[in-house]
């Protein structure tokens, strides 16, 4: 109730206009951002301001819900409100309470963001390239969903996109936003990374895409580059990339 019916916050009673109960759902960093993010406030709550904001509710923990029900509310508000975002199972929310199993506090947005991998930020220093079509490589880090790198060519196995870090970096997922181009999500991917360019790790992690938004999590690990491997088929269709995060710390 106190995010409102439209996600947007319910307003203060007798408040000034745009104060509201608790924060917005739409566009929200924590709903939006690595799952851990919303799986721990649902699990453990959260007090203290946000983004220099105060509401006047605190987020009151939910940990006696079973796994199952909080991956679905999850679910729904990632994806509604004007929001787009892969779904949670209950599988994350299982691990996510396990690792945190002993706390007892609720958390503050710093502590958490502390914590939890977020985006890594200033992507125009990343260095890219790409086994196709390398001159629009920075057409995916751009911040515009309109643009997109793209391979020009229909997808087969063996295609890739690289990213340089300014420095070795610890990361531990990526986020492939394919947005309006239907069906040009990877068919199949795999990620290596190496911290010289010259030796690189086996796959930390092989999958399937299925979803233009292809989210890949994975043990933090120490990089300086890190390949993404097209590793499918899709006949007629590009690998294409309007939006690509990487998850770090």
């Amino acid at each position: 109730a106190c995010h409102g019916k439209n996600g947007k916050g319910m307003p203060i009673p007798g408040g000034k206009k745009g104060d509201s109960l608790a924060a917005s759902f739409l566009k929200n960093r924590t709903i939006l951002g690595h799952p851990s993010m919303s799986i721990n406030v649902v699990l453990h709550g959260l007090t203290g301001p946000v983004d220099g904001k105060t509401y006047p509710n605190q987020m009151i923990p939910m940990k006696s819900y079973d796994d199952e029900w909080v991956s679905s509310v999850l679910s729904y508000v990632r994806n509604s409100f004007g929001n787009r975002a892969s779904f949670i199972t209950k599988e994350q929310v299982a691990a996510t309470r396990k690792a945190t199993a002993t706390r007892k506090e609720p958390w503050t947005i710093e502590a958490l963001r502390a914590t939890v991998p977020q985006y890594l930020p200033d992507r125009k220093k990343w260095k890219l390239s790409a086994s196709h079509n390398a001159g629009k490589v920075s057409s995916a880090v751009d911040g515009n969903l309109g643009t997109r790198f793209d391979t020009a060519t229909a997808m087969v196995p063996g295609m890739w996109f690289q990213i340089e870090l300014p420095e070795t970096t610890e990361i531990s997922g990526l986020r492939l936003d394919s947005a309006g181009s239907v069906l040009d999500y990877p068919s199949g991917y795999e990620v290596a990374v190496s911290v010289d360019g010259k030796s690189w790790s086996p796959p930390l992690v092989k999958g399937k895409g299925t979803h233009p938004l292809t989210e890949i999590y994975f043990s933090g690990v120490k990089a300086k580059l890190i390949k993404i491997v097209q590793t499918g088929r899709r006949p007629g269709k590009y690998w294409s990339i309007h939006d690509l995060q990487i998850y770090g710390k």
